[in-house]
């Protein structure tokens, strides 16, 4: 009788480090994305004054590497622009006609993980090349941001908005009098 409850204790035991063995340790509790981290901060505030710079500098590749190859840019009364080619583009045919000076201020900028958010109005002043005068408008934009795993904070989706609607079209000059009326 001994011999099948040893046997019979050697098999419980035997089971029971071979159960605990196999069993996966839980689960680690999910690490919360940090919030507004000033590193984070800092570079989305260096990531705007880039994007100044290469405006006022006339650089379309400048700004399109600020942005994610999958990029969507929406601008006030005008199409978005799919994928940082699509703006690169837009951009270069833009400074091949007008000089532009932009001024950003933000009123917001937060970050959380990987992900960066920068609001605020902005100042545009747009200087034909042809030489007609400048123009200038105001208004509001909103920038989402994307942290790459290299560090890196590039925009994600940007749009913007002006404060007056566009000015109307210049009117026609007026006919001459005379070709009037020898028609």
């Amino acid at each position: 009788m001994f011999r099948p409850y040893a046997l019979s204790l050697a098999l419980v035991g035997a089971l029971t480090v071979v159960g605990c063995a196999q069993q996966p340790a839980p689960p680690a509790a999910p690490v919360a994305p940090v919030q507004d981290a000033p590193e984070d901060i800092a570079a989305l505030n260096a990531a705007r004054q880039a994007f100044m710079a290469a405006y006022e500098a006339g650089d379309a590749t400048a700004i399109g590497n600020l942005y994610t190859p999958d990029a969507i840019s929406e601008s006030n009364n005008q199409p978005s622009l799919k994928g940082r080619e699509a703006i690169v583009a837009s951009l270069t045919g833009m400074f091949e006609q007008v000089a532009v000076k932009t001024t950003l201020t933000s009123e917001e900028t937060r970050t959380l993980g990987t992900v960066g958010l920068d609001r605020g109005t902005y100042t545009v002043t747009v200087t034909p090349k042809a030489g007609a005068p400048p123009a200038t408008s105001e208004g509001r934009y909103m920038v989402v941001y994307v942290k790459g795993t290299d560090g890196k904070w590039l925009v994600s989706r940007d749009m913007d908005n002006a404060l007056m609607p566009p000015a109307p079209p210049a009117a026609a000059p007026a006919a001459d009098a005379k070709s009037d009326a020898k028609s």
